[in-house]
């Protein structure tokens, strides 16, 4: 396939924090639905795969994305750097836009910017989808990217079980290895006390208080960041 460019959306049912989280509810879609529907409206990619778990309950995620015309691929539950790691072997990918299933609000225009960034500069690893190296990013709009020769490149020292579960912790835990870059924040999304995640019940019930007060599925990060900053 050569230089591509895939986003790979990590998700499964099996939260121990809270589980079956991805089909929980948000105005008129599952959370699984907001992020694959979102992330379809990115130009800059050239193809989108959900990595899920090979346990049979995850099968609903992969339908899911079939459902969608995306991609799909089933591997580890718990390693999903693994689970990375084969999905993009399979499906050939070259260069990865790691997208976390808990962000309903990922939005396709900060993928796309993430995308030419990393196209125009010399990075191993290049983020915008939180507060990192102080780019003053609200939680939950980027993305991580690199590509799949570097990811590999992880498996020449031993892996923690927290480096298998958190795919890029690696390169936090050690930057000096790396050409690391955090997108600054535009002016509209720079607060850093925002968060997005879905982690908890309390979490999904803020997404929904936000969607009641004006948030609609494609709605901008820019559009969002006003809702939540004006009904604190």
């Amino acid at each position: 396939m050569g230089n591509n460019y895939f986003a790979i959306i990590q998700a499964r049912l099996g939260s121990k924090r809270f589980p079956r989280k991805m089909l929980s509810r948000i105005g008129d879609y599952s959370l699984i639905e907001w992020v694959l529907k979102r992330t379809k409206k990115c130009k800059n990619l050239d193809g989108i795969i959900l990595a899920t778990s090979n346990l049979q309950d995850d099968m609903n995620l992969f339908e899911t994305a079939i459902q969608e015309g995306l991609l799909a691929y089933s591997g580890s539950e718990t390693n999903v750097y693994d689970r990375f790691i084969k999905a993009s072997e399979y499906y050939k990918v070259e260069k990865i836009i790691r997208i976390c299933g808990d962000n309903p609000f990922v939005d396709p225009y900060e993928i796309d910017k993430l995308v030419d960034f990393y196209k125009k500069n010399e990075y191993d690893y290049v983020c915008n989808h939180m507060n990192k190296l102080n780019n003053l990013y609200a939680d939950g709009f980027g993305a991580e990217i690199l590509s799949r020769k570097i990811l590999k490149s992880f498996k020449k020292d031993n892996l923690t079980p927290s480096h298998r579960e958190h795919v890029t912790s690696y390169i936090w835990d050690n930057q000096k290895k790396y050409r690391i870059h955090a997108i600054k924040a535009p002016k509209s999304l720079a607060y850093p006390e925002y968060s997005f995640d879905i982690n908890d019940e309390k979490d999904l019930s803020y997404i929904n208080y936000l969607v009641l007060n004006g948030v609609e599925l494609f709605s901008t990060a820019e559009e969002i960041m006003r809702i939540a900053s004006s009904v604190k």
